[in-house]
Formats: structure tokens, sequence, C-alpha cells
């Protein structure tokens, strides 16, 4: 953006997953990958860095009940989804009025809705797009016959690979593993694999009698508190694979890292909360968990 301007902007995490969302819809933003990078970073005192930069602005569809959602990663790249930041926005739209909404975004149109759950949280619930789980869809650079099985390196579990709007590979580990050491030894190196020719967000599982436990690295943002379309990646996964179910049909318990924390009590507070996945024979794929409020401020581009 070459002239300065203040923007008025909301901080808000999903499980810690954190964000900076912004309400384009009265005054057109365009934000440079530098802007992105530069709102993200954790030395900016305004915002205190992020891991996505959320820019709403008014449907591509002329849908009066719906709003485009614009989704960049820390790195300033363009992405095409974001769960937890869907479920951010529709808790801000929420709390505008729009309890109920459509979000369009490069990934799908997901339908959204929203409760004030007190104070500054809110539970927000989204049903996102079809899984795909064809090769080319995920995308993958060559052709394999069976998706939900692909070997990354000889030392790690087999791969079940899923586009849930973005490319995910989840993989379920053992007991005795530590997914949050594991996501941060071959994160890195596995979302820029070859074999991904739009990189990838690594996924590590550990299924327990309360739930799944999990540890993303996402491409473009590294590894981060949580990650809503990696909980629906590995829910996908665990159905498909007859792992873990929680009680309801095709429902999975997801829960994001606790080990590592922002420095604000509040995301302390909504890191220990959990996700719910749902998967179903119909390919329908749903996802509810807590949202927070953190503060609001003005950004000068």
């Amino acid at each position: 953006m070459s002239n300065e301007t203040e923007i008025a902007f909301s901080k808000m995490n999903g499980l810690g997953n954190s964000f900076v969302v912004i309400d384009a819809r009265e005054h057109p933003l365009s934000l440079t990958g530098e802007d992105v990078r530069a709102l993200a970073d954790a030395s900016n005192e305004t915002t205190k860095g992020c891991d996505q930069v959320l820019v709403i602005h008014p449907s591509r569809e002329g849908n009066e009940k719906a709003v485009f959602m614009q989704i960049f990663n820390a790195d300033g790249g363009e992405v095409e989804a974001c769960g937890n930041g869907a479920r951010a926005v529709a808790a801000f739209l929420g709390r505008n009025g729009r309890p109920e909404v459509t979000l369009e975004t490069l990934g799908g149109n997901l339908l959204c809705q929203s409760v004030e759950a007190g104070g500054s949280t809110s539970t927000a619930h989204i049903t996102m797009p079809p899984p795909k789980f064809g090769w080319r869809d995920i995308p993958l650079a060559q052709e394999h016959e069976d998706t939900e099985k692909v070997r990354l390196l000889s030392d790690l579990p087999l791969a079940f690979m899923v586009n849930v709007g973005n490319p995910h590979a989840v993989m379920f580990v053992t007991e005795d593993k530590d997914v949050d050491e594991m996501a941060r030894e071959y994160g890195a190196a596995l979302e820029c694999d070859p074999r991904f020719p739009e990189r990838a967000n690594i996924t590590f599982a550990r299924i327990d009698e309360n739930g799944i436990h999990i540890a993303t690295w996402e491409r473009g943002a590294g590894l981060t508190l949580a990650c809503g379309t990696a909980a629906c990646a590995v829910g996908i996964a665990a159905f498909k694979r007859q792992k873990y179910q929680a009680p309801g049909q095709g429902q999975f318990i997801i829960y994001p890292p606790f080990s590592r924390k922002r420095e604000s009590a509040h995301v302390r507070a909504a890191a220990l909360q959990r996700l719910l996945v749902g998967f179903g024979a119909e390919s329908e794929l749903t996802l509810a968990g807590l949202v927070e409020f953190e503060f609001s401020g003005e950004l000068t581009l």
C-alpha cells in the first residue's frame, strides 16, 4: 500500500491459533505480502503477531448472506483455507449481528454459525466443503493409487493425504511418541517436500482414551498452537482408518498441543479447550470449538 491508512482490526484466536481480523467490506483493502509479514511479526507492537491475517470482503458471488474471506499465512502467501480462521471470522460476524453466514474462500464455501459463550469467547461451528482424496486434487506431484497410505520417510508412519481446502498429510504415531517434538523435527522439511507442488500441512496425531492429540506444522506459518483444517484432516483419517471415535456418530475430539503457550493468559486458557470434528459416510465435514476475542485496535499501513 502506498499511502498510510488507519485500519481497524481485531486480534482473535481459536484455541491459540492466532489471527488479525480486518473488516474491509466498507473500505476496500489490498494487502501486499510485505504488509502481511509486518502484521504477523511477533515484534509488531500493535498486533503482537499472528499466524494468519484474515480480511473480510463483500461476497464475490453477489450473495447478501455471504462474505468473502481472504486468508494470508504469516509468510505473506495467500492460501485457500483456514478452519480456525473461518471460525474466528464467523464469531466476529456473529458479534456484529450475523450469527449465521456463508464464508466464501478460495477453497470453497463454508456454512457458519456462532453463539456468544460469555465474556470474550464465542462458540463457532462451520460446515466445510467435501474433502478431496484424488492425488491430483490434493495435489501430489505424481500419481499415487492409494493416497491414504503414502510413505514420506522410511522412519515415519504412512501418511494419510487429503485436501480439506488445503493439502494435508496426517501421520498417526504410537503413545510413546511426542507429537509436538515430531512436528518440530520433521515439519519444515516435509512441508516443502517436492512431492507437494503446493507444499502441505504436516500433522502428527496420537490417540488415547480421551481423544486425539495433534501437532501441526502449517505451510507458511510453521508450528502453531492449533490448526482447524488439520483437525478436520485428522478426523477424516481416523474415520477412514476406523480409529478412535467419540460418543456420537462420526465425531472425533481433537486436542491441540498443550506444551506451547503464548504469553497471554487468555490464550493459555483457550488452548486447553478442544475441537470437535464430525465426519460421516456422506462426507459432511464439520468443525466446532471456542473462539476468543483478545483485543481491538488500529493499524497504520
